[in-house]
């Protein structure tokens, strides 16, 4: 599958560099965690690519602006983080006038009053098609990773699967992202890009961990697909077994499954049956 190889192109990136004086998490999860001086700050880059990410026939260009930054803030809400500083680097083609790259703007700033960042910088240059290259900083207290689920979390989605639409903007999880870093023991967290079969994936591969989940219990919008949709932008996250507030967080999120051991695979259920889940979803290769 696609999607396994792009999991084994950043499986060998990693294998090429060592971990840098002061970083904490480098390749492989959500965002980079580094210390400065006795902070942590999260890092992130994100491409927003014409004709592979969006359509211009199917997008408003503040729109572009909007979605392009808010998939940089939804992974600093996988990462347990607040936003402090937003740059873009524009490619921008012959076709593009300039009172779209006005609305772009005028997405950008939207999110900015919103999630109280600053937009500091970036680069622009001519482009066959137009890209934005969105990158962030954020500063985190305690970072969530992918790669420290246990046997026994109650693995847990933030929302409904296959109810955003594509081609608008949408809200990145980082209020849910606060309130559960501060009032619950998450373990690990993701935040949904490529599909929640293969998000969910990704945690387990990072923490040598497999899962069993139930169909029953998952928030799906049109059907069995939901489970390999992208973009959905909602968080999977994990929470220890030894929580006492789990029954309360039933009542906000949706509870789909456990972690289990890596050896009992990665597996759902569906009515008396179960069945080995594949890690299918978008894939950028």
């Amino acid at each position: 599958m696609k999607i396994l190889k792009e999991l084994a192109w950043v499986d060998s990136l990693r294998s090429k560099f060592t971990k840098g004086k002061g970083v904490l998490t480098g390749i492989g999860d959500d965002c980079a965690v580094v210390c400065l001086g006795q902070e942590r700050v999260l890092l992130k880059s994100d491409l927003f690519i014409e004709n592979i990410h969006f359509s211009l026939k199917k997008i408003t260009y503040k729109s572009i602006g909007m979605r392009a930054v808010a998939r940089v803030l939804s992974d600093f809400a996988a990462s347990g983080g607040n936003p402090e500083y937003i740059g873009i680097s524009i490619g921008v083609p012959s076709y593009i006038k300039k009172q779209n790259l006005e609305k772009i703007l005028e997405g950008v700033l939207t999110l900015s009053k919103k999630y109280n960042f600053s937009l500091v910088g970036g680069d622009t240059s001519k482009s066959e098609e137009l890209f934005l290259d969105v990158w962030g900083v954020a500063k985190v207290n305690k970072p969530i990773l992918r790669s420290k689920a246990k046997v026994g979390d109650y693995i847990f989605i933030s929302g409904p699967l296959g109810a955003r639409k594509f081609n608008t903007s949408f809200e990145p999880r980082i209020k849910e992202s606060g309130y559960l870093a501060k009032n619950f023991k998450i373990n690990s967290m993701i935040d949904i890009s490529d599909g929640f079969a293969i998000d969910l994936y990704r945690i387990l591969k990072e923490s040598n961990k497999g899962a069993l989940i139930d169909y029953d219990k998952l928030p799906l919008k049109k059907g069995r697909d939901d489970l390999y949709r992208g973009e959905d932008y909602e968080l999977i996250f994990t929470i220890d077994k030894s929580d006492k507030k789990i029954e309360f967080l039933k009542k906000r999120f949706f509870y789909v499954g456990k972690i289990t051991s890596k050896k009992q695979g990665y597996k759902i259920k569906i009515n008396k049956s179960i069945k080995t889940l594949k890690p299918k979803g978008y894939s950028n290769f």
